[in-house]
C-alpha cells in the first residue's frame, strides 16, 4: 500500500467516524454501529485530506457527544447549575473531575447508559495525546 493510498484511507476514517457520531447522536446507534455503516460500499474519498479537515472531524465527535451527555442528564432529570469535567474513572465507566454539587448523581446517571460510557471511551481513545487524560467539559 503506498503512502498516498494509507492517507486516503486515514482520512475515510476520520470523516466516517465524525458522520457515525453525528447519527449515532441523533438514532441512539452506537459510534461502531454507524461507523460500520457508514463505511459499506464506500471506500474511496479525494486524498486531499487534510489535517484541518481530520481536526474538525474530531471536534464534531466531541460536540455531538457533549450534546449527547446533555440530552441524557436532561432526560434523567440533572439540570447543570455549573460546568462539569468529565473523564474516565479507570474502570470503565465516566467520573466527575473535582469536586461538584452534583457529581453523584451525575455520575450514576451516566453509569446507567453503558452505549454511553463505551462511545466516551471510544472517543477518548481516539482523542489521547499521550500527555494528559482525555476530559470533556459539559456546561449548562
Amino acid at each position: 500500500m503506498n503512502p498516498a493510498t494509507i492517507g486516503t484511507a486515514a482520512g475515510t476514517a476520520a470523516v466516517t467516524v465524525g458522520r457515525g457520531v453525528l447519527g449515532a447522536a441523533g438514532g441512539g446507534l452506537s459510534f461502531l454501529a454507524e461507523l460500520a455503516k457508514a463505511t459499506a460500499g464506500s471506500v474511496t474519498q479525494p486524498a486531499q485530506e487534510t489535517t484541518t479537515t481530520k481536526l474538525d472531524a474530531v471536534a464534531d465527535l466531541v460536540t455531538a457527544l457533549q450534546n449527547r451527555i446533555k440530552e441524557h442528564l436532561a432526560a434523567a432529570g440533572i439540570r447543570l447549575t455549573s460546568p462539569v469535567e468529565l473523564a474516565s474513572n479507570g474502570a470503565g465507566g465516566i467520573a466527575v473531575l473535582g469536586p461538584h454539587p452534583q457529581q453523584a448523581a451525575i455520575e450514576d446517571s451516566l453509569a446507567s447508559d453503558l452505549l454511553l460510557e463505551r462511545d466516551f471511551h471510544e472517543l477518548a481513545t481516539r482523542s489521547a495525546t499521550g500527555t494528559s487524560p482525555f476530559t470533556l467539559t459539559i456546561r449548562p
